[in-house]
């Protein structure tokens, strides 16, 4: 493709970074074979992405350490694909590449779109089917990432502590509470594969019936309460109280109020200052709003 066609065509990139570009400009080299003419541009919190038609996903990667992390998460993706889940996910189709500032890797298309507007009927039994695949999937075959390894995992505690500082006295202590109540909590829990980011906008759809779950980065082997979490910000915790007993409830419910220090936590180690702030002020938010566990609460 000719630069000056490429340039136009990036400059509709969905990006809040200066040089994204650039940046993708050097990803269509390491694979200038793909489609590229079919490229639609989009950007999640911690990816840049290209879909390329119905054939690949690029997902682009940038920020501090990033070709650890994405080979981390290509790894997940290889040993989910052995686990034969009863629904359809991304499969790996090639090894990362990467240049001096963003590592990408391939994967297939999942088909369907995201929803928003649903409501509690329209998805409650579709995500009991994926949970249940999760929890019977068995051990996976290889190492998976750790629980929360994209926010530090076992350090995860101390991450959120050094963050805290902008934040007041009380909302400092109730971020430690936080912290320490999931520990506590799922130390003594069972545990079954996750998909550790189970939010509807990571679910695929045709129509009314799930066609795919994405986005598995984050995939690990902990606590089955720890995907109940999200759901629970989108429904709150008694209609979620339909999918699990209640002590996974409650489980589910000090998950959730620790959410915005696990994404505060990530943006913290990939330099994302601008994501990291934004969290902690979310995390604020419900903590004077008492809706820490539950949106409901309020």
């Amino acid at each position: 493709m000719a630069g000056a066609q490429l340039q136009r065509r990036l400059t509709l990139v969905n990006t809040l970074d200066a040089d994204a570009r650039a940046m993708w400009t050097d990803v269509e080299m390491a694979w200038p074979d793909l489609p590229w003419e079919e490229a639609a541009f989009r950007h999640g919190a911690f990816h840049h992405v290209a879909v390329l038609g119905t054939s690949t996903v690029v997902r682009v990667a940038s920020g501090s350490e990033h070709s650890r992390r994405t080979q981390s998460e290509h790894q997940n993706l290889r040993i989910l694909a052995a686990m034969d889940l009863p629904f359809r996910i991304p499969v790996a189709l090639s090894e990362p590449r990467s240049g001096p500032a963003w590592s990408a890797q391939l994967t297939s298309f999942v088909p369907g779109d995201h929803r928003t507007g649903l409501s509690w009927a329209d998805v409650r039994e579709p995500l009991d089917v994926v949970l249940a695949g999760f929890r019977g999937a068995g051990q996976p075959p290889g190492p998976l990432r750790p629980v929360r390894q994209s926010c530090g995992g076992e350090h995860w505690p101390g991450v959120v502590d050094r963050i805290l500082h902008p934040l007041d006295r009380a909302t400092r202590t109730a971020a430690g509470r936080a912290v320490a109540n999931v520990l506590d909590a799922e130390s003594a829990a069972g545990t079954t594969l996750v998909h550790g980011d189970f939010g509807l906008h990571n679910i695929m759809w045709t129509g009314t019936q799930l066609s795919g779950v994405v986005d598995l980065d984050n995939a690990c082997i902990g606590d089955p309460a720890i995907d109940l979490a999200p759901l629970i910000g989108a429904f709150g915790s008694s209609k979620v109280a339909d999918l699990a007993d209640q002590d996974t409830i409650a489980r589910a419910r000090t998950h959730r109020a620790s959410l915005p220090l696990q994404v505060a936590a990530a943006a913290e180690l990939v330099n994302d200052s601008k994501l990291r702030d934004f969290a902690l002020g979310n995390f604020q938010a419900r903590f004077l709003t008492g809706t820490l566990e539950d949106p409901d609460q309020g």
